[in-house]
């Protein structure tokens, strides 16, 4: 197996944008997380004034996503899982709760976070 660690190391010259809101990290500020920044609460809060319910749709949505993942890596035998557009890690990863469940269970995240959303990116 070859060792590709490098090729997924973040360029050292690659900066975080702190002055554009990112989805990831709105959506962590909805699920009561702490990496966020005030542009991402305040566009999180933006848009909250237009649906008031989003704190509880985001829990639902990881709540929904954790009872599924009991589920198959109890009653259903899986133990293979990816998982795509993860975002930022949280509290219960889709990691956590299959092992819990089911020790040997395997997973991938794999997302797109190639900043969309203004950040300065250098390939």
């Amino acid at each position: 197996m070859t060792d590709h660690s490098d090729a997924l190391s973040a360029p050292s010259s690659a900066q975080v944008d702190t002055t554009v809101p990112v989805s990831a990290r709105i959506w962590n500020y909805w699920l009561g997380g702490t990496d966020y920044y005030p542009v991402d609460q305040e566009a999180g809060d933006q848009f909250a004034y237009l649906h008031p319910g989003i704190f509880d749709d985001a829990r639902s949505s990881r709540y929904f996503i954790a009872r599924a993942v009991r589920y198959l890596a109890g009653e259903a035998g899986v133990r293979q899982f990816l998982d795509i557009g993860t975002g930022l890690p949280s509290h219960d990863n889709t990691h956590e709760i299959a092992q819990r469940v089911a020790p040997g269970s395997r997973i991938v995240y794999a997302d797109n976070d190639r900043c969309k959303s203004g950040c300065s990116h250098v390939e």
